[in-house]
């Protein structure tokens, strides 16, 4: 299984070096065990578990998925469901509609009151999304208590319903994406459990239509309309989505995590064109394109959250390391 030792490392705050030398091997012997090229000695795992003040489970990545809640004071702000934002755009490209969380909430809400050039949504479904604060027309929020989410109720084709924060099941959703490259690193309980949430299987088809839930001439129609559903989880497991001024929408994907997040970082943590040229560079597709994306032409950009933090990981380590 795929381990989180890098990510509790630089959690931490700790170099390679360091937490090699805090339980008792050389640098180059938790290099291995960090990539995952050796497995972890019980005996080492609990001192490593000691030393990051975590348990082995967590090291392990074997840990209850994380869920949002409602009505419940016990979660933080971050995992306790809002409702939606629904965005509408001035240059007349297509709204944006995202469940959010009531961390969420209140940051935009102090953050749309400010002269920010953007500012940052992080939905439920892994998309942190800076928003050009003047190509907002209006935007509305809706709480959980409301049937509909604003005036254009029948146009937020490109909404995700699934409310899943866990960027390890956004990994696993990825591997999905790509013919499943990749889950031999993830339990097969999980990969089920994620599964059954983003596609139906042949064999589900077949019960639904035995058990008289799906009517046999409805099935193409049905298959039709859950693999749109489908294709835009995946969607937001694996690309860099922008729209454009004039309402063009654009998908790249990018696999190079760290030069994602250094490229938009000034955007998502500052919001503020001080931080970075107006030229924005991505390497996308393998590096086999170069594309620069102007910021004030854009409405938006929709970043895979789970790919963001990996690419955060992999600054922050590089940058401890050196």
């Amino acid at each position: 299984m795929k381990n989180r030792l890098k990510q509790l490392r630089v959690s931490a705050g700790l170099t390679q070096a360091k937490i090699a030398a805090l339980v008792g091997v050389t640098q180059p012997n938790y290099h291995r065990w960090e990539t995952g090229s050796v497995s972890i000695p019980e005996g080492k795992l609990k001192k490593l578990a000691k030393s990051l003040k975590t348990s082995p489970e967590a090291i392990l990545g074997r840990y209850p998925p994380v869920e949002t809640s409602l009505y419940d004071s016990s979660v933080s702000d971050e995992l306790s469901y809002y409702g939606e934002v629904a965005i509408h755009f001035s240059g007349g490209g297509a709204p944006l509609l995202l469940s959010i969380s009531e961390a969420t909430f209140s940051s935009l809400h102090r953050d749309l009151q400010y002269d920010k050039e953007f500012v940052k949504v992080k939905s439920l479904a892994n998309q942190t999304v800076v928003i050009r604060a003047k190509a907002i027309s209006d935007l509305y929020f809706s709480s959980e208590a409301y049937d509909d989410y604003g005036p254009e109720h029948e146009e937020y084709r490109d909404h995700i319903y699934l409310q899943m924060p866990d960027a390890r099941d956004w990994e696993i959703v990825e591997c999905l994406a790509y013919d499943g490259i990749g889950l031999e690193d993830f339990d097969p309980i999980d990969i089920e459990r994620v599964r059954s949430r983003v596609m139906i299987t042949d064999e589900q088809y077949d019960k639904l239509v035995a058990d008289g839930l799906i009517e046999l001439e409805e099935l193409e129609n049905e298959r039709t309309k859950n693999q749109a559903k489908t294709d835009l989880i995946m969607s937001a497991a694996k690309d860099v989505t922008y729209q454009l001024s004039t309402g063009q929408r654009r998908k790249v994907y990018v696999d190079d995590r760290k030069q994602l997040f250094s490229c938009l970082m000034g955007l998502v943590e500052f919001g503020d064109s001080e931080t970075t040229c107006n030229m924005l560079r991505l390497e996308a597709e393998g590096r086999h394109r170069i594309i620069f994306i102007n910021k004030s032409a854009v409405d938006y950009i929709i970043i895979p959250t789970h790919q963001y933090e990996e690419g955060s990981i992999e600054e922050t380590a590089s940058d401890l390391d050196s």
